[in-house]
Order: structure tokens, then C-alpha cells, then sequence
């Protein structure tokens, strides 16, 4: 069995390839480096595959040596925004872990390649199971599906494509805030109190007391408050998902 290309084709299938790959690097969970680089790029070439043909449909006419660096730039950027979620949830749990005074004993995280306290894993673990249950894996694909319709072939750079990507930024980084504030405001109370009992009481030794009452007090709220953490990861989801998809940038 043999497939014949034409010289059009081929290049078709390059460009595609090209923004795939450029997605699936940087997409969430798709783009983790723990998965082997044969891994991702046997998954760009299924999705070239796959949607090759619909892509082909509102091509464009740049030339082939310029339209490729656009292409790739464009899946980095699509798997970038799509990625703010999982940045913005864990933007939250830092929040919660500095107010807790978890910051003090940060160790090297070899899975973020950064210092992390204790419950970072926690939060990106979280972040990931919640990905999957809202099928936004299958939401990734849909997004860069939909991306050839919006952003065709070999159409050029999309002027507004950099717009959508600071938005998304600025607004994801402040929901991801806002869904650790709760926390952190009861969090600052206790150190309010303990600072007034220390006021009140110069005998009490503040710094041994405040830290094991703020981190009890902390660990309780956060049980408490996690349903809501979670509606509002979800919440951040779906608002980095419809910007991906073309929708409005709101808060």
C-alpha cells in the first residue's frame, strides 16, 4: 500500500506537524518532562494526522521557510496559555504555604526544578487529577482543532494571538490569587491575635507559639475551604480554555 504527496501536500503536513509540536511541548500534562520525547512526538504525528485535512481547508499562502517558525510559535503559545491554569492553582497553594510559614523549610523539587515547600506536590498532584476529570485533555485537542479555523496555515503571525496571551496571563495570575485569599486573610488574623496576645501577655514566647498555632489553624481552614479551592480551579479552567478557544478575555 502507498501514499502519493504532492509537493503541497507535504508541506501541508509540515506546517501542521509544526504547530502540533509546538503544543504538545508546552501544553499541560502533554508537554511534562517526565514523558519520553519519542512519546510526544509520536503524539504530534497522530494529531497531524488527524487533522490535516480540516487544516488544509483555509490554508494560507505564506511561503513555506517563513510560515513554519510562525507555526511553531503559535502551538507554543496556544500550549502556553493552555498551561495557565495549572500555573495559576499553583500559584494559589504557594500563596497558602508561604502565609502557613511552610517557605522556611523549602527543599529542591526535582519535578519543578525549582524550591518547593511541603504541599506544592499536593497542589500540582491536585491540579492534574482535576485535569483529567474534567476531560480537559480532550480539551486540548478540541482547542488546537479549533485553532486552524481561527489562525489558518501558513496565514501568518495572528496580531491578536499576543494580546489574548497577556490577558489570559494578567487575569490567571489574579483569579489564582483570589482563590488563595480566603485563606491567607484568616491566616493573617491568627498572626494579628498572636501578635495581640504577645501584647497583652510579654511572658508568652511568640515565636514558638505563633508558627505551630498559625500552621494548625492553617491546615484546618485549608480542609475546610478545598471544595472551594476546587470550584475555583475549575472556574480558572474554563476561563483559560474559552480564551484559547477565540472567547472573550473577562474577568
Amino acid at each position: 500500500m502507498t501514499v502519493e504527496l504532492s509537493g503541497g501536500q507535504v508541506a501541508l503536513l509540515f506546517l501542521v506537524m509544526m504547530r502540533c509540536t509546538g503544543l504538545v511541548i508546552a501544553a499541560p500534562l502533554f508537554g511534562h518532562h517526565a514523558i519520553p520525547a519519542l512519546v510526544k512526538f509520536g503524539l504530534a504525528a497522530a494529531l497531524t494526522v488527524a487533522l490535516a485535512t480540516p487544516a488544509g481547508a483555509s490554508a494560507g499562502t505564506t511561503p513555506l521557510l517563513l510560515a513554519a517558525p510562525v507555526e511553531l510559535i503559535i502551538g507554543l503559545s496556544l500550549g502556553f496559555i493552555l498551561s495557565l491554569g495549572f500555573e495559576a492553582f499553583e500559584l494559589a497553594g504557594r500563596v497558602v504555604s508561604i502565609q502557613l510559614g511552610l517557605s522556611l523549610g523549602s527543599v529542591f523539587s526535582p519535578t519543578q526544578e525549582e524550591g518547593s515547600t511541603a504541599i506544592d506536590p499536593f497542589f500540582s498532584v491536585l491540579a492534574g487529577l482535576l485535569f483529567l476529570a474534567m476531560n480537559l485533555h480532550l480539551a486540548v485537542v478540541q482547542a488546537l482543532a479549533h485553532s486552524f479555523a481561527v489562525y489558518p496555515v501558513g496565514g501568518g503571525w495572528p496580531v491578536d494571538l499576543a494580546l489574548t496571551g497577556a490577558q489570559t496571563i494578567s487575569l490567571a495570575l489574579e483569579l489564582g490569587v483570589r482563590v488563595a485569599l480566603p485563606i491567607a486573610l484568616v491566616l493573617l488574623l491568627v498572626e494579628l491575635s498572636v501578635a495581640l496576645l504577645a501584647r497583652a501577655i510579654p511572658q508568652i514566647n511568640v515565636f514558638i507559639l505563633g508558627l505551630p498555632l498559625k500552621m494548625l489553624v492553617g491546615f484546618a481552614v485549608l480542609a475546610m475551604a478545598m471544595p472551594a479551592m476546587i470550584s475555583g480551579a475549575q472556574a480558572i479552567y474554563r476561563f483559560v480554555f474559552q480564551a484559547a478557544s477565540g472567547g472573550a478575555v473577562t474577568t
